[in-house]
């Protein structure tokens, strides 16, 4: 990974929690190929690194994370083949990064200071927990650009419960950090000015207790979901060899825990 990459990211650690904030303020830290490499490592490095009990992932500038970066993909429309080894690289490596969150062996608390919306949101809920200002808002606001946010879907309503997300889905429509707790998204709001302290004191009362595995990522995922024709699908985190662990058949799909669908 070359310099330029690794300053994607800024990691700093206290104690025992890591601290790794996304770097791309000027972009609204979009999720472009270079930002998710940069974010993959620092995970992998926090699962190795035997010092770290809790990772919090931030993000410098006023927002969180926009989602994928859509200049960079449409720069790819002008491809030979029309950016579609691109999409699969770029979809493939997204799915790859959620599901590392998902799995991660330290638990993973999202720290979000302003809008998360498409795959920042996401990045929310694939983490553990999440504390919010008060400043925070949510979208999953794919249908507004004639798209469907398929891929958030699936972490989203891990999250909340079906009708909530639904909306959200279906809508596109902002909430606000309090409707964003209420529903289940985040735990926590609190005040723009006590977002750090409050997640540095969530941490450090995880990184104080015992364990430093965390089997609620690391071998399970125990929520379940609803496919369109109603049939409740539990994801009990068993391997199936090449698609993502924790998957699911609905409609004649293969959907993953990283919200990943497959045609059979």
């Amino acid at each position: 990974m070359n310099a330029e990459i690794q300053q994607l990211v800024v990691t700093s650690q206290k104690d025992a929690v890591r601290v790794v904030a996304l770097n791309r303020a000027a972009a609204r830290n979009a999720l472009s190929q270079g930002l998710m490499t940069a974010l993959q490592q620092a995970l992998d490095d926090a699962a190795a690194d035997k010092t770290v009990r809790v990772v919090v992932i931030a993000a410098e500038g006023p927002a969180f994370s926009s989602g994928h970066d859509l200049k960079e993909m449409t720069a790819h429309r002008a491809d030979a083949d029309k950016g579609k080894a691109f999409f699969a690289a770029l979809f493939a490596q997204c799915s790859k990064l959620m599901q590392t969150i998902v799995r991660h062996p330290k638990p993973v608390i999202a720290r979000i200071q302003g809008i998360a919306t498409a795959a920042g949101c996401q990045l929310v809920a694939s983490c553990d927990l999440a504390v919010a200002s008060s400043a925070a808002r949510f979208a999953t606001p794919g249908v507004n650009i004639g798209l469907f946010c398929s891929t958030p879907m699936v972490a989203l309503s891990r999250n909340v419960s079906r009708k909530h997300a639904m909306e959200m889905l279906l809508t596109g429509e902002m909430i606000a950090a309090d409707e964003a707790h209420r529903i289940g998204l985040v735990n926590r709001v609190v005040a723009p000015e006590a977002l750090v302290a409050e997640t540095e004191k969530l941490a450090a009362l995880i990184a104080a207790n015992a364990t430093t595995n965390h089997p609620a990522t690391a071998a399970a995922c125990t929520t379940t979901v609803r496919c369109p024709n109603h049939t409740v699908l539990s994801c009990a985190a068993t391997p199936c060899g090449p698609i993502d662990n924790c998957s699911m058949r609905c409609n004649g799909h293969i959907i993953s825990c990283s919200g990943s669908c497959i045609h059979e």
